[in-house]
Order: structure tokens, then C-alpha cells, then sequence
């Protein structure tokens, strides 16, 4: 005992001592920097204490319990009680007492001789501490410390729900669709909303697994799935990251039909395969177009258009040729209901509903060749991955686009197809703007460059208007190169006619976008009661941002105010920079960043974040990029929303929404210097060419060297807002740490926690939501699907998937029963083609006798 007391103090207060040294100096490095001197004081006093025990002097404990008290009033005077920032504040400071405490009854310890009267000689004697007194105090701050582990393991809502703010539910509204699920969003509307009861916040946890399928194209090489499936009639349809679509039968899962469209693979879609989703056609009820019906043409446009003026001459208009009379369209005509679907190599294609066979009347043969006029850039760089919106006799499309890659890249124009011959009915495109929406004559290109829109629209059958989110010009980073006409319609909402293509307005989320935060979200479509005992109708508009656009959709004006603010503008010589960008009183989760909320696991990590934070350029939101040093992007540039959108429950006007919190780092970089540095270029990585602009740029998520974010959790959440009243009612962090790799020192594989810490992780997809009180999501980073109380925002069932998702669950009922249904093929972008699957799941509750 004599020599390893002494050894276990000399060991442990070297390491403690140490530890405190390099924390004083991180914290001197800190303040010259202008950041918290609290980190000097705290490193000082640890030093203190290490050298203390290894001199083994009875004040270290005293001191170790004063340096705990001073941690915490530190912690909670910079940050409140916000659990996830207190956490690395205070918890290494609470394990010196454990240890000090533990160790103190052996300072100065001796051993006695010989002992008279035949006593026990080498009984120890305590020249410090009692041995009750030390092990007391160590167990006190053992059971703290073990309490805040706890902690660790449990939800920290936001914002707790109140019951006196919950609204009323209207349970005439959001009727529609009966028992299907017939569009992506489940309608129009985009709201996700289901009008079914059967399966309800009481009974949810008896929910079961009633069947599983296998699609056969594994989310490997590239191949995502996103795909939320439709329910028409009596048959399920779903796409695979390959386009293959397939039909199955919605009580048992078995199969009815596969379509394979044989898509190539190109340059473009080789590493970025997805299909979120097909689209449905009705012939026998839907409005179907005339055959002569026309675009919107520039003898049409209003005398007093003020949009940006167009770069390409008017189309031509074409010949005139006879067009013979439709035949009329019964249930009994082939193709008479039609699966809509698009492929990753730019064609659009449709099916007969019943058959899978291709509709030999649409198109050539069933297919449409979406790279005419689009130019030499287009194959490899043009491609689509979202269900497009099929309404009013028209099938509406626009397309991805390569990011960051070049100039030069192919045009972003919409276009209107005929739902039942394919036939090319309108363009819009943004260099013409309000002024022409007939298609070019054949051969002729389409302006390049021009912002795309790769996402899902939204309709409006009242209005005849489709609503549409807009991207930006590419490259994203670099902003010298736009065209007025792209910084016109950027990141923007736009309205246009469903059967001319005719713009009625559009509204920018963004006046000039330099970090690719093009609008994704399907538009959500709501009336919305103005107070007075009429309704607005009103767009609703996420944006990475996570700035929320609540917009009459007759006009495109704010009713929830927007407001200009101010932003940086000393960005590099070149750059076409806004001084004011648009800014919603509606936002979740996008408050400015400062030192304080940097984050680590520990308060070392957490240090060395807020270092990081303090040698970045950061002046707020739209910091402009630069070579010099690493710019903050924040919020940053997957999200806020991106294309898995939100739900919205018509009864009550609540909005749930789903984010992504995750700041990133970009600086410009030359690409000579990119090459002798080994980066390889990509369109989605670290590190993209831009070539054609004067700079490549180098970007990155903002973690610390253990890979953990460098700033407060959550990364994501799950948020619900009363429309009427703007005011959010809960949010909740979505999402564990069980089955996200976590990388930095350990290397590009990385390690898997595998422990279930609900901190809120990055989300993808979208929540569903249903009359039963529930919001079912599972696009979170670990591998479940789960269903929160509507009105609380509490988990209340939880249910382990083979592998993790990225779509949106939805909802049917067939035969009396209603089914849950989600398709997992692994989380997203891991980098690895382990621990994916080609899964659909449908729940259910236990079948009655």
C-alpha cells in the first residue's frame, strides 16, 4: 500500500494537472482572440489541484470541491439550465472531487511499529483526511454525476407544450382522399395530412409489423431511398433508386407488377440515384387539356411587367398541323389511370395503373426525352429524382442539376407535358420570365444556367396555379458570374398557370444566394382564418433557411411579416453581393451563433470549438465567403427544411416541421493549391472546381477532432407552430446517437456509439401526420420509426427498423384497417454500402378476431 498510494496520486494528479496547464494556455490562446477568460481561472485551479494531489496535501479536495462550485456557476451563468450546453461546462469538474475524494484519506498516510500491549503493528494512519470524509464527499458528487449521466440518455424538449394553447380542431377539414394516399404529399395541397382515427395516440404502442418487402435494388453505389410510396384503389405504387416501379398488393405486400425503365447511368446520376416518389392520372375524371390548348405567348404579357427582361427572342410559334379529335376515355380504356414517373436520366415516362405496361399513346412509345433543348451540357448533368405534380391535364417538371461543378451548366426551365400524349405544351424559363411560356421551336437551346427547381410543387385547383421552389444559379459559392434575370427568381416561390405556364408572381426567400440554398420543400397549401370569420388562402414556405414564408397564394404577398434586413457584404472582389436580405417573423431554430453556444463532449473539445468559432470569419447570416480564412455558414447549406418539407393539420392549423441544424465552414481556395493538396473534386463533397469562376471552394461540416458538432445540439428536430397564432407550441429533439458514425480521430469508417442518447440528430424526409393525434417520422440518422403525441410533442412509441430511412411514412386503410407504411434502405450519405436494405414496412394494429 505504501508504494501505490503514493503512485496513484503521482499518476492521477500529473494527469490532472496537465489537463489543467493545457486548459489555461487553450484559454489564454482563447481570450487573445477576444473570446471567455473563464478558461484560464478554471485551468489554473485544475492545475492546482493535479499538483496538490501529487504532493498529496489535504487542501486538493477542498479546492477540487471550490473548483466544481465555480465551473457550475460559470456554466449556468453563461447558458442558463440548458442541459446539452451545462453538460461539458461542469462534468469534468465534478469527476476531480470523485477522484480527489477517493485518493484524500491516504495523504500523508503512515504505517505504526510494533503496538504495546500487543496491539496491531502497520495499522494505517491518516495524516490527512478521514476516510469518511473523503469517500463521503466523493460518493455525493458521484451520485450528481450520475444523475446528469441520466440526463444524458433522456429528451431535453425545447419547448415543452402548454394545454392552454392548443387549438381547436375543425374535424370537417382535410376530408379528402378517403382511404388513400394518392399524391406524394398525399394531395395537392402537400399537407400529409390523414383524416384517420384507427390507429390513435392511445393505442399506438400496440402497433405490429403486418408485412415486409423486399424491392431487390439495394441503397448501395449511390442509390438512396427517399421514396414515399401512393395508394390508389386497391394497389400500392413505389419507385426504387433505379426508377423501377413497382405495385403491390396493400393488405398482404405481395407483388402485382414491376416496370423496369432501364435507366443509364451517366456522369451525373452515378453517385446520386434516388426516386422520392411517383405521380397518378385519372383520365377517366381528371380535367384533360384541349388539343390545340396553347402556351402564354409575349402578345399576352402585361403592358406594365416588371420582371427582369428576357435574354432569348420570343419562341416562334408552330405550324399549324390538324390535331384529330380525342377519343373518349372510359375504365375500360388502356391507360385510362396512368403512374407517372421520371427517370435519373432525364425521360419521363407513364404506365397503366393496372397493368404496369407503358401507355403506347404518351410520348414515343410511352416515354418523353427530357434533355431536348437543353444543349451539348445537358447528359450526365441534368436528371430528376422528385415526383412530379400532375394536375389539370398537365404534367409538370423541372429537374436537378449538377452543383458547382462549372459554369455553363444546362438551363432550369419548367415545362408543362400534355397528360395524355406527352405532348410539349409550355417553358417557362427565368430569362423570359412573365413574357413568354411557349416552348422553342425545335433545335433551339434554352437559356443556360437559369435556376432550377428539383423538387415537388404544389396546386391549387381554384386558382389553377402550381406553386413552385425555386434554386439558384450554379455554381453556388460564387456569385460573380449571375444574370440579373437569376438573381431575380433565386430561391424563389413561383406561381405559375398550370396550363399556359404563365407566371402570376414569385416571391425571392433570398435576394442573392451565395451557399446553395435553393427552396426544396414542397410549398404547403393552407386557409388560413384571418381572425374575422374569413379564411387567406396561403402558401407556406420552407426554406433551408429555416426562415418559414407564409404568402397569400393569390399575390404572393407576406401576411406573415417579412422584413429586410441588413447582412455583410465585404465579401471578394467580383462577387454580386445584396445588402438586405428577407427575413420572416415565422423561423425555427436559426438564431445567430455566438462563441457561447460552441459545444464538445468535454469542456477540452469544447474549448478547442470555441477557438475554431473565434479564427472563422462569422458577421452573421450571408457572411460572405473568402480565401483568406474559413467563413461560417450558418444556417447551413443542407438545412433547415430541405426536400422532405413539413406536414400541416387543416383541423387545427398546426404546422410540424422537421429540421436540420448542422453549420458548416467554407473559404475559397485556388484549384492549383486544391490539387497539390490531394482534394478531389466533386459536386456534393468537401471540395468542388467552380471552373469558370476565379475560385474553387472547400466546405465542411464544423466538428471538433473527435466528430462531434461543434455547437449546441440539437442538430435536429421536430417543431410544431399554430399557424393562426404563430406561436410554437412544442419542439422536441428527434433522433439518437445509436447508429451515426461518428469519425474525426477515428478515422473515415469511424465508430458506431451504439447507445441510445436522444441529443437530436440531422433529419431527412418529412413527418406525416394523422386525426389521430399522432406525427409518425423516421428520417433521423438512427434506425427507428416513431410516432409523437400531436398535442404534446412526447415520443409515445418507438418501434427498431432492419435499417434507417430518409423518406416520409404514410398512411392508407384497405379492408377496414389502417396501415402505417414506410420504405428503409439505410441513412443517409454514409459513405459505406454497409447497413443498407431495399425494405418496405407496413404496421398495423393486431387484426380482431
Amino acid at each position: 500500500m505504501r508504494r501505490v498510494v503514493p503512485l496513484l496520486c503521482t499518476l492521477a494528479g500529473l494527469v490532472i494537472g496537465l489537463l489543467g496547464v493545457g486548459l489555461a494556455l487553450g484559454g489564454v490562446y482563447l481570450a487573445w482572440l477576444g473570446g471567455s477568460w473563464a478558461y484560464i481561472a478554471l485551468g489554473l485551479l485544475m492545475a492546482c489541484v493535479g499538483f496538490l494531489v501529487m504532493a498529496r496535501r489535504t487542501i486538493a479536495l477542498p479546492l477540487s470541491i471550490l473548483l466544481s462550485l465555480v465551473a457550475a456557476g460559470w456554466a449556468f451563468g453563461e447558458v442558463g439550465d440548458v442541459f446539452w450546453l451545462v453538460l461539458p461546462r461542469v462534468g469534468v469538474f465534478l469527476v476531480l472531487p470523485i477522484v480527489v475524494g477517493v485518493l484524500a484519506p491516504f495523504f500523508g498516510a503512515t504505517e505504526r511499529g510494533p503496538v504495546a500491549g500487543g496491539g496491531r503493528a502497520g495499522a494505517l494512519r491518516s495524516g490527512g483526511v478521514p476516510r469518511a470524509w473523503g469517500m463521503g464527499i466523493a460518493a455525493i458528487y458521484a451520485i450528481i454525476f450520475c444523475g446528469i449521466i441520466l440526463g444524458v440518455f433522456q429528451p431535453h424538449a425545447e419547448v415543452t407544450a402548454e394545454a392552454s394553447q392548443q387549438p381547436k380542431p375543425d374535424g370537417a377539414l382535410g376530408q379528402q382522399n378517403g382511404n388513400d394516399w394518392p399524391a406524394w404529399g398525399r394531395n395537392l395541397s402537400g399537407d400529409r395530412f390523414a383524416p384517420y382515427t384507427q390507429i390513435n395516440a392511445q393505442n399506438v404502442t400496440d402497433l405490429k409489423l403486418a408485412w415486409t418487402f423486399h424491392t431487390g435494388d439495394l441503397a448501395i453505389d449511390g442509390s438512396e431511398y427517399q421514396v414515399t410510396p401512393l395508394k390508389i384503389a386497391d394497389t400500392l405504387y413505389l419507385c426504387t433508386p433505379l426508377n423501377k416501379v413497382i405495385a403491390l398488393d396493400p393488405v398482404s405486400g405481395k407483388q402485382k407488377w414491376r416496370f423496369d425503365p432501364h435507366m443509364q447511368v451517366t456522369r451525373g446520376n452515378k453517385g446520386w440515384k434516388r426516386c422520392r416518389g411517383v405521380s397518378y392520372a385519372d383520365l377517366t375524371t381528371m380535367s384533360l387539356l384541349a388539343p390545340d390548348a396553347k402556351a402564354f405567348g409575349p402578345e399576352e404579357a402585361p403592358a406594365s411587367a416588371d420582371q427582369a427582361s428576357p435574354v432569348a427572342a420570343p419562341a416562334a410559334p408552330p405550324e399549324e398541323t390538324a390535331t384529330p379529335a380525342p377519343v373518349a376515355i372510359t375504365a375500360e380504356t388502356p391507360c385510362a389511370r396512368r403512374i407517372v414517373s421520371t427517370t435519373n436520366d432525364a425521360r419521363l415516362f407513364e404506365l397503366d395503373a393496372t397493368t404496369g405496361a407503358l401507355c403506347e399513346d404518351f410520348g414515343d412509345h410511352g416515354m418523353v426525352n427530357l434533355l431536348e433543348g437543353l444543349g451539348p451540357t445537358a447528359p450526365g448533368s441534368y436528371y430528376l429524382t422528385s415526383a412530379p405534380l400532375v394536375a389539370d391535364g398537365v404534367i409538370m417538371v423541372g429537374g436537378k442539376i449538377n452543383d458547382n461543378m462549372t459554369v455553363g451548366e444546362p438551363s432550369g426551365v419548367i415545362r408543362g407535358y400534355d397528360v395524355r400524349t406527352g405532348r410539349l405544351v409550355w417553358a417557362w424559363d427565368a430569362s423570359r420570365g412573365n413574357k413568354d411560356s411557349r416552348p422553342l421551336p425545335a433545335g433551339q437551346i434554352y437559356a443556360t444556367e437559369t435556376p432550377n427547381f428539383w423538387g415537388t410543387a404544389s396546386y391549387d385547383p381554384k386558382l389553377g396555379l402550381a406553386f413552385i421552389p425555386m434554386g439558384n444559379q450554379t455554381p453556388d459559392f460564387w456569385t460573380g458570374n449571375r444574370h440579373d434575370y437569376s438573381d431575380e427568381y433565386t430561391d424563389a416561390i413561383l406561381a405559375l398557370d398550370i396550363r399556359t405556364g404563365q407566371e402570376h408572381w414569385h416571391f425571392r426567400t433570398a435576394n442573392n444566394d451565395m451557399f446553395d440554398y435553393d427552396v426544396t420543400s414542397q410549398p404547403i397549401l393552407y386557409d388560413m382564418p384571418d381572425g374575422k370569420g374569413e379564411t387567406t388562402p396561403v402558401v407556406v414556405a420552407l426554406t433551408k433557411r429555416s426562415q418559414i414564408f407564409v404568402l397569400d397564394r393569390r399575390t404572393g404577398k407576406p401576411v406573415v411579416p417579412v422584413t429586410n434586413r441588413k447582412v455583410a457584404t465585404d465579401g471578394m472582389p467580383g462577387q454580386r453581393i445584396s445588402p438586405v436580405q428577407p427575413y420572416s417573423a415565422l423561423s425555427i431554430g436559426v438564431d445567430p451563433l455566438k462563441e457561447s453556444d460552441m459545444w464538445g463532449g468535454t469542456v477540452f473539445d469544447q474549448l478547442y470549438c470555441r477557438i475554431a468559432f473565434r479564427k472563422m470569419r462569422w458577421e452573421g447570416e450571408f457572411t460572405p465567403l473568402s480565401d483568406k480564412q474559413k467563413t461560417l455558414i450558418w444556417p447551413g447549406y443542407y438545412g433547415g427544411s430541405n426536400w422532405g418539407g413539413g406536414a400541416l393539420d387543416p383541423q387545427t392549423g398546426v404546422l410540424v416541421v422537421n429540421d436540420i441544424r448542422m453549420a458548416m465552414w467554407g473559404q475559397f481556395i485556388k484549384r492549383e493549391d486544391a490539387a497539390h493538396a490531394g482534394l478531389v473534386p466533386s459536386t456534393e463533397g468537401e471540395y468542388s472546381e467552380q471552373l469558370g469562376t476565379p475560385w474553387g471552394v472547400e466546405r465542411s461540416m464544423f466538428v471538433s477532432p473527435l466528430g462531434a458538432p461543434c455547437f449546441k445540439p440539437p442538430y435536429g428536430s421536430l417543431t410544431a407552430i399554430d399557424l393562426r397564432t404563430q406561436k410554437t407550441l412544442w419542439q422536441v429533439p428527434v433522433g439518437s446517437i445509436q447508429d451515426a458514425a461518428i469519425h474525426g480521430v477515428f478515422g473515415q469508417k469511424g465508430i458506431i456509439p451504439h447507445l441510445y442518447i436522444p441529443v437530436g440528430m440531422p433529419t431527412l424526409g418529412g413527418p406525416m401526420l394523422t386525426q389521430g393525434n399522432l406525427a409518425f417520422f423516421h428520417g433521423s440518422l438512427d434506425n427507428y420509426l416513431r410516432a409523437f403525441d400531436l398535442r404534446s410533442g412526447k415520443e409515445v412509441w418507438r418501434e427498431r427498423l432492419p435499417v434507417g430511412g430518409q423518406g416520409t411514412p404514410m398512411t392508407y386503410v384497405e379492408q377496414g384497417r389502417q396501415y402505417v407504411l414506410v420504405v428503409a434502405g439505410g441513412a443517409t450519405r454514409t459513405g459505406t454500402n454497409e447497413n443498407k436494405g431495399d425494405y418496405v414496412l407496413a404496421y398495423a394494429l393486431p387484426a380482431t378476431p
